[in-house]
């Protein structure tokens, strides 16, 4: 049964699980409990899987959904996800994407191998009537044919797994099985004042990394990055009118959800995260990946039959879509020259409060940004950042950034006092040192001082670094 701490003053009852509960391994029947009683989460990415997966793994996941249809509860925040991702070549067109990816580096190597073997010919002077030449050449010739038998392989099995019907969404196969499934089981979006107040408390944890959410805050604009805690926020508040305990099926596995995996451990929530529900809704909290949703429901729910293909594909397609924790890639000197660039001619006041963060160690406070800005002292900050967003959005929508870069300007929230206005701002470290060089003046006494000037020669700097 779910964990229930022995109250102050029975120490004599207290046993080695009566700590915080956050660290005993789940048992079978606590899953058996909640697949009857308990509250079941769906995640944004358990969603947006169904357009990822083969056509035999979304009848499996839609099949266990369907058994589970009782107890399903999808936040708001997960609704609302769900919608702005849907769209992306990603997901609707996950199949194609990734066979034109594939081929695309199928292409690459092969021109990589012809290339090498060229200068290799040329290096050692050898003559196009030698039989050493002749050999090399059938043997180029057999790399492109298997390279282009690879190709129509991975192409065929695209469009055998494509779904059909996805451009208009009353045609759509996924809408049409999840609108009667999840009908009357979707939550209510938060009132305004109170997903404001979700948004600035989700910064201010992120300082603190407190789960769950706040490796977003690394590379995501901040709303967007607050994401995972508004859902939390909806899950806490819709736990609290419920009796029972919930499970949040997720693909997320990243370090701001759950403990440390590892090869004979299983994975549990973070303690922090089973302590808040408890202590806020008298609930347990446990959590499962679709993977080991299927799994379970296999074991647990009758008349249910899981191929074991399914789960081993969305093994794979966690791994696949990056969900692991991965390092982000990061900024670049060249990146970011463009995104100062472009953000120098949408709002040059949000350049100089860029550099004067990097002249401070990372960090500017709000009384910099009224100067810098010119905004009178009673203005509040809200949608200082919102420029940064879009000049982000556009440049990963052209390829300029791989969207791993780290939100390049993060609204730091105030005191107890003013716990709605922004104390500050605050750069990536690792960005620091490039703002400071691409940024500084190189000019002499009489040339022109600004923006626009800096990124003149910032402009230099790029171009001698590509050279």
């Amino acid at each position: 049964m779910a964990f229930k701490d022995v109250p102050p003053g029975n120490s004599g009852a207290r046993g080695i699980y009566d700590c915080d509960g956050a660290h005993r391994t789940p048992l079978k029947e606590d899953y058996e409990r909640l697949f009857t009683s308990g509250m079941v989460v769906l995640d944004t990415n358990v969603l947006l899987n169904l357009y990822r997966s083969n056509e035999r793994t979304r009848q499996d996941t839609l099949a266990v959904l369907t058994k589970l249809r009782d107890r399903l509860w999808v936040p708001h925040q997960v609704l609302t996800e769900f919608w702005r991702n849907r769209e992306q070549k990603s997901v609707r067109h996950h199949h194609s994407t990734k066979a034109k990816e594939t081929s695309a580096a199928l292409d690459k190597a092969r021109r990589s191998a012809q290339d090498a073997v060229e200068r290799w010919m040329k290096d050692v002077r050898l003559k196009e009537d030698e039989d050493v030449t002749r050999q090399i050449r059938e043997g180029l010739e057999v790399l492109t044919q298997s390279m282009d038998l690879l190709r129509e392989v991975i192409e065929g099995q695209a469009e055998r797994d494509a779904l059909e019907g996805t451009a208009e969404t009353h045609t759509d196969p996924v809408l049409t099985e999840l609108e009667p499934l999840l009908r009357g089981r979707i939550g209510d979006p938060l009132p305004v004042d109170e997903y404001d107040k979700a948004v600035q408390e989700a910064a201010k944890r992120a300082d603190d990394e407190i789960p769950p959410g706040y490796e977003d805050f690394r590379n995501k604009p901040p709303e967007q990055a607050a994401g995972d805690y508004l859902l939390w926020v909806q899950l806490l508040k819709e736990a609290a009118q419920r009796d029972g305990d919930v499970l949040l099926v997720t693909g997320d596995v990243k370090k701001d959800w759950w403990q440390p995996r590892d090869v004979d451990i299983q994975a549990r929530p973070r303690a922090e995260l089973i302590v808040e529900l408890r202590e806020q809704t008298g609930a347990h909290l446990y959590m499962l990946t679709p993977a080991e949703l299927l799994t379970w429901a296999e074991q647990l729910l009758e008349g249910l039959h899981v191929d074991r293909d399914s789960v081993d594909d969305l093994e794979q397609l966690r791994d696949a879509n990056g969900e692991d924790d991965v390092p982000a890639a990061g900024w670049t000197k060249q990146s970011l020259f463009q995104f100062l660039l472009q953000l120098t001619t949408r709002s040059p006041s949000r350049v100089k409060v860029i550099k004067a963060a990097a002249e401070n160690g990372g960090f500017v406070d709000r009384a910099t940004v009224y100067k810098l800005a010119g905004y009178a002292e009673d203005r509040q900050l809200k949608g200082f950042t919102r420029p940064i967003s879009t000049v982000a959005r556009e440049l990963k929508e052209t390829g300029v950034l791989n969207g791993e870069e780290p939100f390049l300007l993060r609204t730091i929230y105030g005191s107890a006092a003013e716990p709605s206005w922004a104390s500050g701002f605050r750069i990536p470290d690792e960005v620091v040192p490039m703002v400071i060089e691409l940024l500084t003046p190189r000019r002499g006494p009489g040339d022109s001082t600004g923006s626009e000037a800096d990124m003149d020669d910032a402009a230099k700097s790029v171009e001698l670094d590509q050279r």
